[in-house]
């Protein structure tokens, strides 16, 4: 039974294989979904505590941003996947994001991990968010060639930097560059810098004011970590933070969805100094672990990572709405 009886489920549209049920998880499906969670060999192990599961499912449950499918074959948990919606900081709408899919060894080979893809592509497009990602742990073949089968790109590379280490005994900042909490009135240049990432980080003048209105949401957020980077008081760089929880470890973790320094300011250490702000701030916060995608195309920004400690952890695939 669905723990969000009263909201529509574009999920529940989908035809599941025969013998098998799609339903939305339940509060009372914790042990499943953790046992589930658990078969996913390539991603990292369970290290969570029973009492944090509890309350991240339970948040997970509240939130209208999330929806959680299990597969039920043979009167067994058989699949699960777990669906959210998030704000970016340039786009109007919301982004959707699968950090977890996942099928039991035992019902392999049914349709299950597709049938479960739909159920996620249902509700994006009844959400009617812009791009619907699927994140990939390195040496999951599998699931990758049923992503690329079902028109997803492998868009990003994943990195990671796990534990994260302590602040680094000298500063790197460019002497003339400062970095502070980046803050609502600053959307006019937060806009320009994302912008520069490429043409589909600059949404069309008339989703603007929806544009500013989710930009105010994320830096209203106590989850949001973000750094502007400033020289003589222009904006030369921005590096965006989110601390998130996950059903795997009891202490959250860092996601950077955003680091860029504009053009003109390349190369005197700004990146850096945003990156390494970013991670301290993580840490300060309880974050263990962060995790970013970058560009295939950013060379120069995945060295950075690498000399850091970041090391890569997968692939993240996309799926875009046509427009």
């Amino acid at each position: 039974m669905s723990a969000r009886p009263d909201r529509p489920v574009g999920g529940l549209a989908v035809r599941p294989p025969a013998g098998v049920e799609l339903r939305p998880a339940a509060r009372d499906d914790l042990d499943a979904v953790l046992a589930l969670l658990a078969q996913r060999e390539a991603a990292p192990a369970l290290e969570i505590e029973p009492d944090a599961a509890a309350e991240r499912w339970e948040v997970f449950l509240r939130s209208i941003d999330s929806a959680p499918f299990l597969a039920i074959a043979d009167g067994e948990p058989a699949g699960l996947l777990l669906l959210s919606f998030r704000r970016r900081l340039n786009f109007a709408t919301w982004e959707g994001w699968v950090p977890e899919l996942v099928v039991a060894a035992r019902n392999r080979r049914r349709g299950i991990g597709r049938a479960l893809l739909r159920v996620a592509i249902e509700e994006w497009r009844l959400r009617g968010s812009h791009r619907l990602l699927v994140e990939l742990a390195p040496d999951e073949d599998a699931g990758r060639a049923l992503l690329l089968g079902m028109g997803f790109q492998d868009a990003f590379p994943r990195f990671s930097l796990d534990p994260i280490g302590p602040e680094p005994k000298h500063g790197t900042h460019p002497t003339s560059a400062t970095l502070r909490p980046l803050r609502e009135d600053d959307f006019p240049a937060a806009t320009r810098l994302v912008a520069e990432m490429g043409a589909r980080r600059s949404p069309l003048p008339d989703r603007m004011d929806a544009v500013e209105r989710s930009y105010r949401e994320i830096v209203k957020r106590s989850t949001d970590a973000s750094l502007l980077a400033e020289w003589d008081t222009a904006a030369v760089g921005i590096c965006t933070v989110e601390i998130r929880s996950t059903l795997r470890r009891s202490t959250p973790e860092a996601w950077i969805p955003e680091l860029v320094v504009t053009e003109q300011s390349r190369g005197q250490g700004i990146g850096r100094a945003l990156l390494e702000g970013a991670v301290q701030a993580a840490g300060k916060r309880g974050a263990e672990r962060v995790a970013l995608e970058s560009g295939p195309q950013r060379a120069t920004a995945q060295s950075l990572y690498r000399s850091m400690g970041f090391k890569p952890a997968g692939s993240a695939f996309t799926l875009l709405r046509d427009r």
